[in-house]
């Protein structure tokens, strides 16, 4: 067996320093593998940049000795321990440069490691193939690589580092430039300062000079153990306010400088004995007197430069308590605490929230106030009692911040439907607003106008506001419920009377009814047995002609069918109600359909001297119908307006094509309109149920088409039965009711031209959906 020789092939500091960051290597791989469920799908990511990482850290320990035995080839080739830590390096950057799209949630990071790969293959050809060109990892090859003759190796490898430095820091800064709430953008910056930390120190690392590799070495480990840090906990070191924080202390250190040294060139001039010394004394106490305000000044400064300053919450929680002091109105509440919130914490939105327990499993939060944005009228979320938001709001009472709501692994089994609920309200921290044994609103704030993070003392604050708003919220929801109640009692109370008023109509029509259909019964039955006597007697008396017998018959005919007629409404008002009128549907027209209704009509129209109009009915496409049940219908319709028109009036009948905007089908309307005496508004709806009539029965005359003659009032029932069983709509429009003025009517038709699929049975006329007196214009969709 051929044995390994090692030597120590650095100075001994350098040898326990690569020792000891291998070590600590080993420490960040273990430390990963035990929080690797807070790290989540990133683990093996990080997993394999550590790895790659303690390789290269490794590979400083110890290296074959390449002058002597079998190793001699390999130099020549090329492998020494500079160039495989060159390499090393150049596969950890690659892997880090691809962590670094995961890191901060950028597609991509497959692609750049698989050009990652295809360059460092590169690296090592050249390193091989490319004769007499100087060793990678040597003194000085940085500079050597950029001079004549120029190294090919060290150019692919300085030219990848540069691409993959490139590529990180343009992909934080623009994940920290776009992010949603300040606290992502500070996990974006922070990763800026450990691409810094990595890259530099990667390489100084391999720079071969001593000092600067044990410098390198060191800012990649503290860039590195930032990494996990990072990744382990969503919390990361707040770069901003550092930067604050250290702009402020250098502006306060200068100032204090400038004094100091003023003051020492001053005293230069003085004596420090007799009147000298008590000159020195007065300075001293007049440059301490100085120094206070003017420092205070300077921290100001500071603070309005680079962010905005926080109001004590004490002083915060007695103004506000002033303020709410004698609040019984829920906006009024909302606007004072709105107000508080933006003047306490600086912040651009907020809104108000009221929880509502709809179960015991459930709590229902609705936006009723968005101070300064919008947001949509219908949205509202449902918080289970089970969930990570509930424990934290209700049980520990605590604020919540919307960044822990997305990072923090406290909170992967809240539902998605309820994250997706935060993340609309475009909050950035909320407060639980709760009395004693309830959680009854939420207090919510956006990001400030500095797009700084919520510390602590911002936390407190609203809390604060949050908990001094419990009772009032209370108070005032308690207020508004009754208001609410009241109104809601108000518009029932009207909706009683209408209905009362309707049902007294009603009432008084089922009584009428046994007025008109006694009429309606009496009259044909008394032609009846009238004839039947005349024709019994006359036989009798032997002098019964065959003309008399067939004007008599004929006589007897007519009254037979007046009593079929209304036999058969009513038959077909029964059918409604049971919901048993079969319709068959074949293809028609409504001109077809309009003809047949109106031809048995024709003569009654003469003798009245009615004008009667159809246009734009031709060109019309065909339609599914019942054609016999819709003729029906539309002759009750013209029948109803031929009945309330005087003689001499007109009638006209239109049609035309439209599109329904909800069902995106084709349908009909078709506008019958009249010049008779019109119908009253509160009537308008109550025509088309059954038996209803507008005039006195007392005052009933038998007459299909007689002006003001009336029937059992079934027709416009049946009409509106018939038309809503094949999908469509009837309702009326009238400026009211004049016998005088004769203000007219118009019954508007919508017909679909290929019915829904449940239009195959008529639907009982008192589930209709439509209220046959909805104001609908011509051409208005259903």
């Amino acid at each position: 067996m051929i044995g390994l020789e090692i030597e120590l092939s650095l100075p001994p500091f350098s040898y326990f320093l690569a020792g000891g960051l291998s070590l600590g290597y080993i420490v960040l791989l273990l430390t990963t593998f035990r929080n690797r469920v807070q790290i989540g799908t990133s683990q093996n990511w990080l997993i394999a940049l550590l790895f790659t990482a303690l390789l290269a850290q490794a590979i400083h320990i110890v290296h074959p000795r390449a002058s002597e035995g079998p190793y001699a080839a390999l130099f020549v080739a090329g492998i020494t321990q500079p160039a495989i830590g060159v390499y090393l390096i150049s596969l950890m950057l690659i892997v880090f440069g691809a962590y670094t799209f995961r890191y901060v949630q950028r597609s991509g990071a497959l692609i750049l490691l698989i050009l990652g790969a295809a360059w460092w293959i590169a690296v090592i050809v050249a390193g091989f193939t490319v004769p007499n060109q100087a060793i990678l990892g040597q003194a000085g090859w940085l500079v050597q690589a950029f001079r004549q003759p120029i190294d090919v190796p060290s150019l692919v490898a300085i030219g990848g580092w540069t691409v993959i430095g490139v590529l990180a820091f343009a992909t934080a800064f623009t994940a920290s430039a776009s992010a949603r709430l300040p606290e992502i953008g500070n996990r974006a910056l922070f990763w800026v300062v450990v691409i810094l930390l990595v890259m530099l120190g990667a390489v100084l690392g391999v720079s071969g000079d001593e000092t600067l590799k044990q410098v390198g070495w060191i800012a990649q480990f503290v860039g590195l153990t930032g990494a996990v840090s990072g990744a382990i906990s969503h919390r990361v070191f707040d770069i901003r306010r550092a930067a604050r924080m250290g702009f402020s202390s250098i502006l306060v250190t200068a100032v204090t400088a400038v004094m100091i040294l003023a003051a020492l060139l001053i005293a230069r001039g003085f004596n420090p004995t007799g009147s000298g010394l008590i000159l020195l004394i007065m300075l001293a106490i007049a440059v301490a007197i100085l120094y206070v305000p003017v420092r205070a000044v300077m921290r100001g400064l500071a603070d309005r430069t680079l962010g905005s300053p926080v109001e004590d919450s004490a002083q915060v929680a007695r103004r506000y308590s002033q303020d709410i002091a004698g609040v019984v109105e829920l906006d009024e509440l909302v606007d004072v605490s709105m107000k508080t919130l933006r003047d306490a914490l600086r912040v651009r939105r907020g809104c108000l929230m009221l929880a509502t327990r709809d179960d015991d499993e459930t709590l229902r939060v609705e936006p009723m106030y968005n101070g300064m944005g919008d947001l949509p009228a219908d949205l509202r979320g449902w918080i289970p009692k089970n969930s990570g938001v509930y424990r934290t709001l209700y049980e520990q009472r605590t604020t919540l911040l919307q960044f822990d709501l997305e990072y923090n692994r406290q909170y992967t089994d809240s539902a998605p439907e309820l994250l997706s609920f935060f993340r609309q309200l475009r909050m950035g921290a909320y407060a639980p607003i709760a009395v004693p044994g309830q959680l009854i609103g939420i207090l919510a704030v956006g990001q400030k106008g500095n797009d700084e993070p919520f510390y602590t003392r911002d936390l407190e604050i609203l809390a604060t506001i949050a908990n001094q708003t419990g009772i009032s919220l209370r108070n005032a929801r308690l207020v508004n419920d009754l208001r609410t109640a009241s109104d809601s009692m108000q518009v029932l109370n009207v909706d009683l009377v209408k209905t009362k008023e309707r049902l007294e109509k009603l009432d008084s029509v089922k009584s009428d009814f046994i007025t008109v259909a006694s009429h309606e019964l009496r009259t044909p039955l008394a032609q009846i047995r009238g004839y039947t006597d005349i024709i019994e007697t006359m036989n009798d008396q032997g002098i019964l002609s065959a003309d008399q017998v067939g004007s008599m018959t004929l006589n007897l005919r007519k009254a037979t069918d007046r009593l079929e007629r209304l036999i058969g409404d009513m038959l077909d008002v029964s059918q409604l109600d049971t919901d048993a009128m079969d319709l068959r549907f074949a293809q028609t027209t409504v001109e077809n359909v309009m003809r047949l209704a109106i031809e048995p009509l024709t003569e009654s129209i003469k003798q009245r001297k009615l004008t009667v109009m159809a246009r734009h009915l031709h060109g019309l496409p065909p339609i599914q119908a019942d054609m016999q049940r819709l003729v029906q219908a539309f002759r009750n319709v013209v029948l109803n307006a031929i009945k309330f028109t005087p003689d001499g009036g007109r009638i006209d009948i239109t049609a035309s094509l439209q599109n329904n905007t909800k069902s995106g089908s084709d349908e009909i309307l078709i506008a019958i309109q009249d010049t008779g005496i019109g119908i009253d508004a509160k009537n308008q709806d109550l025509i088309f149920e059954k038996f209803f009539r507008v005039s006195d029965p007392g005052l009933h005359s038998t007459g299909a088409t007689k002006f003001l003659g009336a029937g059992p009032g079934l027709g416009l029932t049946i009409a509106r039965g018939v038309i809503q069983g094949h999908g469509g709509r009837i309702w009326v429009e009238s400026p009211g009711y004049d016998p005088r003025e004769l203000p007219g009517s118009t019954f508007f038709i919508i017909l679909p031209v290929s019915p829904p699929e449940d239009a195959k049975r008529v639907m009982p006329f008192e589930s209709g959906t439509t209220s046959a007196s909805e104001p609908h214009r011509i051409g208005a969709s259903v």
